[in-house]
This record gives structure tokens, sequence and C-alpha cells, in this order.
């Protein structure tokens, strides 16, 4: 029997592949998104993808409704502050009929099979090579320079070279090969943002659905208190669900907004051929751990049940028939997710559909043993809340999973430290800095628990945008390489506002335009004349400045926090 690192004790081998001007790791929104931007200004560039399509968490993982687009609201008006190749693939999946139509500015629901398809044929025009199926597990790396990848595929063991590498495998994992330092977690416990798991529920009978909720009485003020007693022992450990913190510590109680439905309305509704906003649970995740209970929605539009359907689900975990939320900090049990009724698929909202599926359990994202283990438990979690309805809610008899997320969604993982990191403060000042290549804005800092628990989670003031450097692209003491999505240079507060889809894009674009005029210039990425890729970056329509705005803060030199 061969021992390991005796010759001959494996038949692999690592031939080499490729040779590229541009590699790019990871075919998630920014990964995409870097890839075109590559190949749009002259590079020849391979995008190499762990599954067998592209897209990410806005396909496989299954995510409703993207913020595709972002934006910020000012003064009650949508301003956008992501453009350029995000903004054309809105444009064109709404073409198509994958996406409603609207301004940019909404958070649109899109058709994940068709964003796939529309992602391949975007790639084909572009002249990007893509590998599907593919495993990049190492960096190829000379003299504190990466020059390269090794794969490994139905094909074997190969190395893909390359002048430049894009690392947007989300987790840092080319980076951390390659030996750039990074964090992961919160600084004060390591503890991080959980991982979701999305499914699509067909076959709900929506008169039968709708003929029993409007029969359900009111709950009175002793009954609603008790169901929150309970609630709130067997979901939030004893806290209270409509209380979060501020950036700062400071405990802030949002009142419940109760309103009982106008089934008038949904009559009026139902009758002109649409679909009414009815809520089974409170908020998305009735309550997200660390959110506050909002039944009514920020629109005001929301026609929620006055308890939605938690009283049945009390009951169920009283019976015994819900496991323990993997990855507390606490023993509690998983809340209620059951979305809108309604899906957009193909060009319409589809009756007798609506989303579920887990909200958020906490593992290591960075360790494949603890991955595979929540992916089974998510799993199974979906499961329970499919016979959950099958079983107590009228309607939802002949109910099954349309979809479950071939990818499970995961919000965190390796952040490196860069030439800069990102701060909080950063982020709430709308601070400038000379060396912006994208604008951030879909949100502040957007902090679920990490624990599970209600009442851990953070909600931050968000007022203007701010400026993303171009310094939190570069892995500290490595040269060759980039990285982009959620694995940028930040603090873990920053992380919650970088992190969404759109502003991934727009560090995607960067990246890839930043790559493509290295190799041009033959230089590192490093060396870079930034003015070079902001100009790029306009040519193709970014958006690096809102009007005439002046710096809300000045740019500091470095970070703070960018030791460690």
């Amino acid at each position: 029997m061969p021992v390991l690192g005796q010759e001959g004790a494996f038949s692999a081998s690592l031939k080499l592949a490729k040779k590229k001007d541009v590699v790019v790791v990871g075919g998630g929104p920014a990964g995409c998104v870097a890839a075109l931007s590559a190949a749009r200004n002259g590079a020849d560039v391979m995008l190499i993808e762990r599954v067998g399509y592209l897209g990410g968490m806005m396909t496989g993982g299954g995510i409703g409704g993207i913020g595709i687009n972002g934006y910020i609201i000012e003064k009650g008006v949508g301003t956008e502050v992501v453009k350029g190749i995000s903004l054309e693939i809105l444009h064109r999946i709404q073409a198509i009929g994958g996406a409603p139509e609207g301004p940019p500015t909404a958070r649109h629901p899109t058709d994940s099979v068709m964003m796939t398809s529309l992602l391949d044929e975007m790639m084909e025009e572009a002249g990007v090579d893509v590998l599907f199926n593919t495993v990049v597990f190492d960096a190829f790396v000379d003299d504190g320079c990466v020059k390269g990848v090794a794969i490994a595929n139905k094909s074997g063991g190969q190395v893909v070279t390359a002048d430049v590498v894009v690392d947007a495998s989300a987790d840092g994992d080319i980076a951390a090969r390659a030996g750039a330092p990074f964090n992961h977690g919160r600084e004060e416990d390591g503890r991080h943002h959980g991982g979701s798991m999305d499914m699509q529920i067909g076959g709900i009978d929506i008169d039968k659905l709708i003929a029993w909720l409007r029969a359900q009485p009111n709950l009175t003020q002793e009954e609603r208190e008790e169901l929150e007693r309970e609630r709130s022992e067997l979901m939030g450990g004893g806290r209270p669900a409509n209380v979060y913190k501020s950036l700062t510590g400071e405990t802030i109680y949002q009142e419940p907004v109760v309103q009982p439905t106008d089934w008038d309305e949904v009559d009026r509704i139902r009758a002109a051929g649409g679909i009414p906003k009815l809520r089974l649970s409170p908020a998305a995740g009735g309550p997200i751990p660390g959110k506050a209970t909002a039944p009514k929605g920020p629109d005001g539009k929301y026609m929620p049940l006055p308890a939605g359907l938690d009283r049945e689900w009390v009951d169920y975990i009283k019976a015994g028939k819900v496991p323990l939320l993997l990855g507390a900090a606490e023993p509690v049990y998983p809340p209620p997710r059951f979305g809108n009724l309604g899906i957009f698929r193909h060009g319409k909202i589809r009756h007798g559909q609506m989303m579920s599926g887990v909200y958020e359990v906490w593992y290591d994202h960075t360790d494949e043993e603890e991955v595979s283990k929540s992916l089974i438990y998510r799993r199974k979690l979906n499961r329970v809340y499919l016979n959950f309805l099958r079983e107590r809610i009228p309607g939802f008899e002949e109910a099954y999973i349309v979809m479950e997320s071939p990818t499970g969604g995961a919000r965190e993982g390796r952040r490196i430290i860069g030439d800069y990191m990102l701060t909080e403060d950063d982020v709430l000042t709308g601070r400038r800095f000379p060396d912006v290549i994208a604008k951030g804005g879909p949100r502040g800092p957007d902090l679920h628990s990490v624990t599970g628990l209600w009442g851990d989670g953070v909600a931050s003031p968000f007022k203007a945008p701010y400026d993303i450097p171009y310094r939190i692209l570069l892995p500290r003491g490595v040269e060759g390489l980039l990285v982009a999505g959620r694995c940028v240079s930040t603090t873990f507060a920053a992380l919650g506002a970088v992190r969404d889809q759109a502003t991934c894009m727009s560090m995607g674009e960067a990246a890839g335009a930043a790559a493509a005029i290295a190799v041009r210039a033959g230089v590192v990425p490093r060396d870079v004349d930034v003015t070079a890729v902001q100009q790029a970056l306009r040519a193709q329509g970014a958006l690096l400045h809102i009007g005439d705005e002046a710096p809300v803060a000045a740019a500091p030199e470095h970070s703070r926090a960018a030791s460690g």
C-alpha cells in the first residue's frame, strides 16, 4: 500500500492546460462581471466555476428577489448608485421577461433559469472561456507573485497560468492559498453570519387557503401576549422579538405594527387578476433573529395576518416536530419562514406558489465538513417547513417543493487584509477616496444576529452613498492578484454593507478592468494607474461620482484595522 508522500502514491499529475491573460475564479455576481469587464477591455479571459452554471447566489442560491442594481433612499427618492455592467444585466433580463419591468432602484425578483442562460450568452458574446465543474484548489505562486491556479475536474489535475488572477471565490480561497493575510468573522469573537437555503413551494390551493385565513378570528390582546411569550421562550431564548442594537451597542425597541387584513381589498386584487400581498409570517423570517418583527412592509402596502402562522408553528414545535436551530449560541428553535404568495417565473407572477426555506443557520463557510453537515440540516428543515404546511394549513395538502436552491446560501467567509480596510465609519459618513472604483449604497451595515438569538442584530443609519477604494481589492503582500466580492478588505461591520449583489458586481467590474489594464501595461495590479481604471469604468457606464457632491469626510491614509 503506498504511503502518503511516497513517489507513486497517487496517479494524479498537474499538467499545463492553458495560458491566459486573466483567470477569474468563481462565477458568482462578482466573478461574472469581472470576466466580462476584463474581456471587454481586451484581455484573453478564463472564468472557472466549481458548479455547472453561472450566477452564484442570484441563480443557484435561489434568492427570490435580488437587488441586482443598488440604490439608496435619500429624501424619499431612490437614487441609483450602481450602473455599468450590472445595470446592463438588469435591462437585458427584463427585456427577455426574466424580471418585471420597472426602475433599477426596485428590488426586482428574477427568474434564475433565465438568468443562467443570459449569463452564458453574455460570456459567449465577450469571448470568455468558461470552465465549469472545476475546483481551484491552489495558487501557483512564484516569488510572492500569483502566476496561475491549480485546478481539478474530469480531465484530472491541471495548471492554468495567467498574468493576473481575480479571486471572486466569495471566500478568498485563492488569496488564502497564496499566503495573503485574512480575517474571519466578528472581530471580538470570530462568530460570523450564517447560511440559508431557499425553496419554492407549489401546489397551493389559493382559494382554500384564503377561505381558511379569513375565517380565523383576530387575536385578543391577551392571546397575542401569550403567543409572544411562547414565541420568545421557544425561538428567542426568552428575548423579545422586536429588539435590536445600534453599532454603538445601544438597545433599540421597535414597536410592532399590527394591521388586520383588508379582505375586501384582497377580493378586489384577485378579481383583477392580481395576487394580494399576504405574508404568511411576520417579516420574511418570522421574525428574523435579531431583526424587529415588521408585519407591515416599508411601503405600507402589505396586508399581513394578525399573527401569521405563528400560533400553528408554536404548536408544531411543542409537538416535537421541529429540530433545534443549527449553530445558535443557545438551544432555540427556528422561526417560521413563509414569504409572499406568488413567484415570478418567465414574465409572470405564478399563482399557487411561494418562497420559503431556511433563512439562517451558523457554521464555518470555509470548513467543508461543517458546510456539508449544514446542508443536510438545511434540507431537513425545509422538509419540516413543507410538512408543517401540508399537515396544519388548509390549502397546502398537495403542496410540494418546486425547487430547492442547489447552492446553499452563504453570507460571509474570509475577508482579506488589503492595502486598505474599509470600515463602518467610511460607510456611514459617505467617505470619499481618490482611488474610488465603485459606489456603495444599497444599504448600510446589515448585521444579522451572529448568535441566532433575538436582539443581537444591528441596524445602522445610512444617509448617503460612499466610495469603494481600489486598495481593498489588493491583498497585502501578494502580487498578481485581485479580489472581488464579499472577500474584499473590510471590517466585519462594513462587510454588512458591501456584500450585497449589486456592490459585489461593481467591485467585480473594477477588478476585471484593472486586470486587463495591468496585462496591457505589463505591470502587477498594485502598480496599475488607477486613473486609467476609472476611465475604463466610466466608458462602461459605471458610476463613480453622483453629481458634484462634496466629500463628507476626508479619506485616511491607512485603515485602523489593516494590521490584523
